[in-house]
């Protein structure tokens, strides 16, 4: 009855509010989440078929037949019963809804079925399911036993030769005989059976524990029942783990090194271990299921470090400035923030002052301990010296954030104080502000410092913060708080690019043994801006797609100047997840995940490079921003028609940044044709809304968003021109292929990992060239490390020989167009179709031939003046400006230009208003979001403050990029005012 059972557990939704507490509280393999029934009407009658927007949201119904004037294959009832009436001799053409309809009353009649009240999210419907009462589990003697002689189906008291309701079969006696050898059934009877006794070891779970396991694991089998580990590649190397006899792979592996590496904890003591690896349904492990001999074959890169990288090397440098201040770091973080979130503000300064006085000898080591890495870098002494400048900053904001921390969590404590309520939240929350602070229980005895495996260490916070060493705490991670772990207080973290993905909500995360649901933001995370607005407005750009800054006059990449709809997107690193049991029914596909963040490079850097090889133009890049970008999965058809949606491709995400819910549309209600409108309560808004309880925006309905993340870095670029009108699914199989067949040059070349440098496809777009159409294509490369490691100056300097290596690696035998051996890679697995290593061999050719030229700047690398020059010209003061004043003019509103407004009679003016009617004292301000931040935005508020409260008053109005969308709305509603 596809879960339709009329138990407790399959009756609730678990988010209805009335669901019992102990059906949430079930940790059971629960796989039937959405409970489900067969159709009754709205007076609780048998019908056939309803449609989806009969029944709740949360609640499922399944048809009995096929609603009229509806293609597609019947149901699954429907179908059963046909299949048994023809088999039994009934015409198909005389078979209708009404036979279905008899069989349904007659097991509603003899309490078969029973009407059952389903609970989804919000609200509930009756609908059939089989009645409890009537199921029984019975041990079945032989001459009960029957099963399909043709697909195998189990027909438990079916009599001889009755027809399988699922084939063409018919039922036969399923002896003992047969029944013995199921394995299942030899399992059940074996006098002994090994129990498995799991437990997960990676680098989710801490340090100690890690090592308690492994002892565990190893230790004899009278000592310690642990007999079997699942591990993520914290296994792979280094580890000893005895005499372990079998690896079970759950994917195949990236590379053979990491193959050999897996396998080979196996059999490393008294015999030969087995390695059994499990193919998935994806393009990487299919190919090695039909080709398991290149696992282990090719050749295993050398491991490298890419002493050019900054991050790496400023972190040291800061080590060696705090190892030499006196005083130093205190031994936990309750030293500089009380259990209230108050800063111990002499304690900074004091910190602040050593770190001050060692600078100095700080750079002064640095010379002498890294002279070469840093020239190798890139980090000159004025380098060093902007980042000593910073470092004062960056202390203050990682004390800062940790006092934010503490106050949110302190909240639950307030509650309770309050209310008396939620004692055991309270609790939780006290525990969870000592660990982060470092202050131990009045049980505990011995040193007062912080253990250096919690975030109250110091040592530790900075590492986290990226100010010391510390390599598994990637600079500004994303981290996700799994609610109610042991180790609530140390949050399971990646690189951000990547946990955008990996975090996003309702993503699965598998940590610490268990399973987890992603259900919103984590308002006491450090790594969540404070929500006073989008962290980036931007736009797409209608002609070549490129997201950019909303506030540029033009797309920075095709320079087309059309405007478009603004799009918000938060920089939120810091998620929780709860335990979500519920088995996965699909297998888990991490990558597809990783795969909804894109890269959009800025094109806003400073040129350092130009060269130039036959038709080829390289351009490098430095400290140009790269946004890294999830606007959410594809929308459904409702979400299309509800509009609540990012763009017409893509859903985006609601989130509310203040209390961190994963909001929800608000339902459609009817509306009245009379009567008084009733206010909405904000507790009734929060419950449409899906904000929680006392969120300071629990009035405001949910709007898309998307995640972003964005640095700096050093950006290359290999340009060359196509046909203006060629579409770019025709250029992917070669653009592509030589793509990737350089991007296996770097790293050859070079010896870095395929992770250090990314390759993303950018066009194609159209340039004017002499009044004439042209296409331009860009194979990108990105160095996503802060700041960049240098190799993308060497990439372009000795172009040539990386295109020879590229060219080695692509000489093989027995593939056509492309395979593990050269192009397909585990990361790239979405375009393996087009991947096609012939195509990428005459550019590979030409490259190789010679060095790249280097070539003088261009006049387009420095800032084109020309926007400006024409706003200036027209008399106004910026580019957007010029848009707004082309937009009134348009629909013939006329205000003044530059406008100098003064108040009670004072010779100087208190502002210039962008643009006036200063007949209706109407001010404009377009608003370029750039320039209003910190003391000017503080100036902004107070001038605008005092027109509106001049006597008589100004009506003040800001505009932004978005609002260019309007068109002849906006120019109605100014007219308006």
């Amino acid at each position: 009855m596809r879960g339709a059972l009329s138990r407790p557990m399959l009756r609730y939704h678990p988010q209805h509010t009335s669901c019992p507490r102990y059906v949430q509280s079930a940790e059971w393999e629960r796989a039937i989440k959405v409970p489900q029934g067969y159709p009754l009407d709205a007076q609780e009658q048998l019908t056939l078929s309803l449609n989806a927007d009969e029944v709740p949201p949360g609640v499922r119904s399944h048809n009995a037949w096929r609603r009229a004037g509806v293609g597609g294959r019947p149901p699954s009832l429907a179908r059963i019963l046909t299949h048994l009436l023809e088999r039994y001799g009934r015409p198909r053409t005389s078979i209708t809804g009404n036979d279905m309809l008899t069989v349904l009353g007659f097991l509603v009649e003899m309490r078969f079925l029973t009407p059952v009240e389903l609970f989804g999210f919000q609200d509930s419907c009756k609908l059939l399911q089989l009645n409890e009462e009537f199921v029984q589990i019975a041990l079945l003697r032989e001459e009960q036993r029957a099963r399909c002689q043709v697909c195998g189906a189990p027909l438990p008291g079916a009599p001889s030769r009755a027809p399988c309701p699922a084939c063409h079969g018919a039922a036969i006696r399923w002896t003992d005989a047969e029944l013995a050898t199921n394995r299942t059934v030899q399992r059940i009877r074996a006098p002994h059976v090994v129990p498995l006794v799991a437990a997960e070891h990676t680098a989710q779970v801490p340090n100690a524990d890690r090592v308690q396991l492994e002892t565990d694991f190893k230790a004899p089998a009278d000592s310690a029942k642990l007999n079997l580990l699942a591990c993520s590649p914290t296994m792979e190397m280094g580890i000893d783990v005895g005499g372990l006899d079998a690896v079970a792979l759950r994917n195949i592996p990236p590379r053979p090194d990491n193959y050999a590496q897996r396998g080979g904890r196996a059999g490393r003591r008294s015999r030969v271990g087995l390695v059994l690896g499990y193919a998935r349904s994806t393009p990487h492990d299919q190919y090695f299921y039909d080709q398991p001999g290149e696992m282990i074959a090719g050749e295993v890169p050398a491991p490298a470090l890419a002493l050019g990288n900054r991050d790496v090397l400023l972190r040291h440098i800061n080590a060696i400035v705090f190892g030499a201040a006196d005083p130093g770091l205190a031994g936990r973080m309750g030293e500089y923030v009380n259990p209230k979130g108050e800063l111990a503000q002499e304690k900074i300064d004091e910190l602040l002052a050593a770190l001050a006085a060692q600078v100095g000898y700080g750079q002064q080591m640095a010379q002498t301990a890294f002279g070469p890495i840093l020239t190798e870098a890139g980090l000159t002494d004025e380098h060093l010296q902007e980042h000593f400048r910073q470092l004062p900053d960056r202390v203050r904001d990682l004390f800062q954030r940790t006092a934010r921390q503490v106050i949110e969590l302190g909240r639950a404590l307030d509650r309770h104080r309050a209310e008396l309520q939620g004692q055991g939240a309270a609790m939780h929350a006290g525990a969870m502000i000592r660990r982060l602070l470092g202050i131990k229980d009045t049980q505990e005895r011995g040193s007062t410092d912080a253990d250096d495996r919690s975030a109250g260490y110091p040592l530790r916070r900075f590492a986290e913060f990226g100010l010391l060493p510390g390599y598994e705490f990637p600079t500004e991670p994303a981290t996700v708080r799994l609610l109610g772990d042991r180790n609530e207080d140390d949050p399971v973290s990646t690189s951000r690019a990547v946990g955008l993905a990996q975090f996003q909500p309702d993503a699965q995360v598998y940590a610490r043994a268990k399973r987890w649901k992603v259900f919103g933001l984590d308002t006491a995370s450090p790594w969540n801006p404070q929500p006073n607005g989008p962290s980036w407005l931007y736009q797409q750009c209608g002609r070549c797609g490129l997201r950019f800054q909303a506030q540029e006059p033009r797309c920075p990449r095709c320079h087309d100047s059309s405007p478009g709809a603004t799009r918000p997107a938060y920089q939120f690193g810091g998620f929780i997840a709860r335990r979500d049991e519920a088995p996965v029914l699909n297998e888990e596909e991490r990558i597809a995940m990783r795969n909804s963040v894109r890269s959009y490079p800025q094109w806003n850097g400073a040129v350092s490079g130009r060269w130039r090889s036959d038709a080829w133009s390289l351009r490098l890049s430095q400290q140009e921003e790269v946004c890294w970008l999830n606007e959410g999965p594809p929308p459904s058809q409702r979400e299309l028609e509800t509009g609540l949606i990012l763009s017409t491709d893509t859903r985006g995400f609601l989130l509310c940044g203040h209390c961190g819910a994963m909001l929800r549309a608000p339902e459609a209600t009817p509306t009245r044709p009379q009567g008084r409108r009733n206010a909405r309560s904000a507790q009734q808004s929060a419950q449409t809304f899906g904000h929680h309880a006392n969120c300071p925006q629990s009035h405001v309905a949910p709007a898309p968003l998307a995640l972003v993340t964005a640095g700096r870095t050093e950006v290359l670029r290999l340009l060359t021109p196509v046909p203006a009108s060629t579409e770019l699914a025709d250029l992917q199989p070669w653009a592509l292929s030589l793509g990737y067949a350089l991007h296996i040059g770097i790293a050859r070349h070079f010896m870095l990992d395929s992770s250090e440098i990314e390759f993303i496809l950018e066009g194609p777009w159209q340039i004017q060239t002499d009044g004439q159409p042209l296409g331009q294509l860009s194979l990108t490369f990105i160095d996503p490390s802060v700041g960049g490691t240098g190799y993308l100056r060497r990439t372009a300097e000795e172009l040539h020989l990386v295109a020879r290596r590229a060219l080695q690696h692509l000489e093989h035998d027995g593939c056509e167009t492309a395979c593990y051996r050269c192009l397909k890679s585990y990361t790239n697995q979405r375009f393996h179709d087009y991947l096609q290593w012939p195509l990428a061999l005459p550019a590979l050719e030409m490259l190789a031939a010679r060095p790249a030229e280097s070539q003088p700047p261009a006049i387009t690398d420095l800032d084109d003046p020309t926007p400006w020059l024409e706003a200036y010209d027209a008399g106004v003061g910026s580019p957007l400006e010029l848009k707004f004043l082309r937009l009134f003019e348009q629909h013939a509103f006329l205000p003044q230009k530059q406008f100098a407004i003064t108040l009670d009679n004072s010779p100087r003016p208190l502002t210039i208003a962008d643009f006036a009617v200063p007949e209706r004292r109407l001010a404009i301000y377009i608003d370029g979001a750039a320039v209003h931040v910190g003391a000017n935005l503080r100036r902004d508020r107070y001038i605008r403050t005092r027109l509106q409260q001049a006597d008589p008053p100004w009506a003040v109005v800001t505009l932004q990029a978005s609002d260019l969308s309007e068109g002849a709305t906006l120019v109605a509603r100014l007219r308006r005012l």
